[in-house]
């Protein structure tokens, strides 16, 4: 008597599920201590709705041109010119925008892209002697830009690398430092050869401490001191993707992820994505142990145009105090 693979498929992967459940309640504490520790975290922000939309249990699906933020090796299956911009909306009038351009080269064996993003916002100025406001505003801008190469090494292994430039402007038009670092992801897909089940991991963010540029005068000594360096908020992420249903019509995407961040707990987070026809799509994701911004759910829907494609994606986030978060992409397949 022989079983159905598809069905021993399946109940592998939902193992797996349950295992990140289990180790997400084991681990629930178990680095937190660290919390505020890192400089740039605005590297931490999700990129892409589709990717939040599946709770950001992203890493081991990554086919979309966001890879180049959760696992660079998921742009060795883009096979055309693809570009994407991204748009979040935060409360406090805080927007993240985020642009990424896709190249397939054939000469590389691969395929090249380019990231620009930005998170910014306008603040009132305070000091002891006014803390409504002095009546002077000021910008508060990070910066990202980097370049990665993803390539298919066999049949089943995907790698990728990128290397990027980070700035941060922590109020330099009233006195404030601006930080910066060249940092470095790397990332990997290896499909096991059961159904469509492929294990992805990545390590985001990691170069050398964020020190601020200048020095300033302590209040307390009167004495000019140099600022501290603060470690960039490196992420090493694992997670199993497969296709629970695959067929001409539709298809049903499941995912789930383990992170561990240099500068908090871990966290462990699944995801499903069902399309139809492959024009259109529902998803929705859980963070299993996060304190705010745990559910997320949104849509998909590809447009023809001609010999190219549109796509627009839309993502909403349960912040709970914070209330909820927009995030919007538009992507073009040439």
């Amino acid at each position: 008597m022989t079983s159905d693979p598809r069905r021993a498929v399946l109940a592998l992967s939902l193992a797996g599920l349950l295992l990140a459940a289990g180790s997400a309640r084991a681990q629930f504490d178990l680095g937190g201590q660290r919390a505020g520790t890192s400089s740039g975290s605005f590297l931490k922000i999700g990129v892409g709705a589709r990717a939040v939309a599946l709770g950001e249990a992203f890493v081991a699906v990554a086919n979309d041109p966001s890879a180049i933020v959760w696992n660079p090796a998921g742009l060795a299956s883009l096979l055309r010119q693809e570009v994407q911009f991204s748009h979040t909306e935060w409360p406090g009038d805080i927007n993240h925008d985020f642009f990424v351009y896709v190249l397939p080269s054939q000469r590389l064996g691969g395929s090249l892209a380019i990231q620009l993003g930005m998170l910014t916002t306008r603040l009132d100025e305070t000091d002891e002697f006014h803390p409504f406001g002095t009546g002077r505003t000021f910008s508060y801008s990070d910066f990202v830009g980097g370049l990665a190469y993803g390539r298919r090494w066999t049949d089943k292994l995907l790698i990728g690398a990128g290397v990027k430039y980070v700035r941060e402007d922590l109020g330099s038009q009233v006195g404030g430092p601006i930080t910066s670092a060249l940092l470095v992801d790397l990332g990997s897909i290896y499909y096991l050869g059961y159904g469509s089940v492929r294990i992805g991991t990545s390590l985001s963010n990691f170069g050398a401490e964020m020190t601020p540029s200048g020095s300033y005068v302590s209040p307390y000594t009167g004495e000019t001191r140099s600022y501290d360096g603060f470690d960039p908020p490196m992420q090493f992420r694992y997670g199993l993707a497969f296709e629970a249903i695959e067929t001409a019509r539709q298809r049903l995407t499941v995912a789930t992820e383990v992170v561990q961040p240099a500068d908090n707990a871990q966290r462990i987070k699944a995801g499903l994505e069902w399309t139809w026809q492959r024009r259109f799509s529902l998803r929705g994701g859980y963070n299993f142990n996060a304190d705010v911004m745990r559910l997320s759910g949104g849509f998909g829907a590809v447009v023809p145009m001609g010999t190219a494609q549109s796509s627009i994606d839309y993502t909403y986030t349960d912040g709970g105090p914070l209330l909820g978060v927009h995030r919007m992409s538009l992507g073009v397949r040439f």
